[in-house]
């Protein structure tokens, strides 16, 4: 077993990731520093070298469990049902938001690829093996049944909430100057994703654990 793979190996991977995200998500790539990454994950900085080759490839990892965790995140949609069907677009939206809230620093993550151009590409998984599909296959239930607009793709609907997910936490600090509220505070979330809900989705609020 080599030394990556042993248990050991994974824990110090571990920690170098965590301290990896953080550093990239609030210095920036140009800004993160190899030595601080050792520091905080108490570890020599050429073990980093080693298991990663450089600071790219370091990011690249950092990417590709960013990546990883919405991933996992979008697995909990494979439980709906078509009995979901008509709150569709508000659990989605909920479940987005809140995805955002445990995991503050992956919209830096993602800016941080899209500056890059999306040179490292979609990690992982193919286009075929999300749960997109069976979301799509909700929506076009939702469609039969006069529930969804059949001049509505699904693309445009799940582009909606994850949109206004990423949009809300990415600038929240700027919108909360520009609306002169603050978006942070629970009860204005809550307010903001009802009504946005009550626009996109009908009567029934979004609720955001």
């Amino acid at each position: 077993m080599s030394d990556a793979a042993s248990p050991k190996g994974r824990a110090t991977r571990s920690r170098i990731f965590e301290a990896a995200t953080r550093e990239f998500a609030f210095k920036g790539f140009a800004g993160a520093r190899i030595d601080v990454i050792a520091r905080e994950a108490e570890i020599n900085k050429q073990r980093i070298y080693a298991y990663f080759g450089d600071k790219d490839g370091l990011f690249l990892e950092v990417w590709k469990r960013t990546f990883e965790l919405i991933y996992e995140k979008t697995q909990e949609f494979l439980y709906l049902t078509e009995e979901d069907v008509p709150d569709l677009g508000r659990i989605i939206l909920a479940g987005y938001m809140s995805f955002h809230e445990r995991h503050p620093e992956f919209w830096r993550i993602f800016v941080m690829e899209n500056l890059f151009g999306g040179r490292h590409g979609r990690p992982g998984h193919t286009s075929g093996d999300t749960p997109y599909g069976h979301l799509r296959s909700l929506y076009n239930i939702g469609q039969k049944k006069g529930i969804y607009s059949n001049d509505v793709s699904f693309e445009t609907f799940i582009f909606v909430p994850t949109a206004i997910s990423f949009f809300y936490t990415s600038n929240m600090k700027t919108m909360s100057d520009t609306l002169e509220t603050d978006l942070s505070n629970p009860a204005v979330k809550a307010k903001l994703m009802g009504e946005i809900s009550l626009m996109l989705f009908g009567e029934q609020g979004c609720h955001v654990d």
